[in-house]
């Protein structure tokens, strides 16, 4: 019972750190006092492209999925260590039920994990993107008056804090997958 609470609390926090995570990329569009352009830089990321979607009905779904599967789990153990007595109908009506409820807790337990690797690959292709923005910019030469060379380096460090906090999702989420799959081997 305490894994399953650790493990519900986990869930919780990571839901929390990923919905936390999208809605604290969002940016609003600086504002100049100039009506001048913009200049560009060796970004290959568009302003668009750090806004992020918010992934409220993903995490209620995993949130639904997780909590189903526990319960799913908890009943089987119980019905596994309890004594049925009756005739043979009522046993075997009984063993059916049960496989039918290890063979949804598999169906379920195949959804999440296909739905955490999903958000992984996601994660991932925006993670090398970055990666290769970042790469591309810092050996960039930025000649310019000071306050666009310090708005350069700060997107650059930006970046990299938002390299930072992708692997840090990426890394939650491999912890995830695998105590998902060590908890159906208990």
């Amino acid at each position: 019972m305490k894994i399953l609470k650790k493990t519900w609390i986990g869930i919780l926090a990571l839901a929390t750190a990923v919905v936390a995570a999208c809605t604290a990329t969002k940016r609003t569009p600086e504002t100049t006092d100039t009506a001048e352009p913009q200049p560009t830089d060796n970004d290959n990321l568009s302003e668009n492209d750090e806004l992020t979607v918010p992934k409220d009905s993903i995490s209620a779904r995993h949130a639904e999925l997780q909590s189903r599967l526990e319960s799913l789990r908890a009943t089987i153990k119980d019905r596994e260590m309890s004594c049925v007595y009756g005739s043979p109908e009522v046993l075997q009506q009984y063993s059916a039920t049960t496989r039918a409820m290890r063979h949804e807790a598999d169906s379920l337990q195949n959804e999440l994990l296909n739905m955490l690797q999903s958000e992984k690959n996601t994660l991932k292709e925006r993670l090398d993107a970055i990666d290769e923005t970042v790469n591309a910019r810092s050996g960039a030469k930025v000649y310019g008056p000071p306050e666009m060379i310090n708005k350069y380096n700060n997107r650059t460090n930006s970046l990299r804090e938002s390299r930072d906090s992708l692997q840090n999702e990426i890394d939650k989420i491999d912890r995830e997958i695998y105590n998902i799959n060590n908890s159906s081997k208990q």
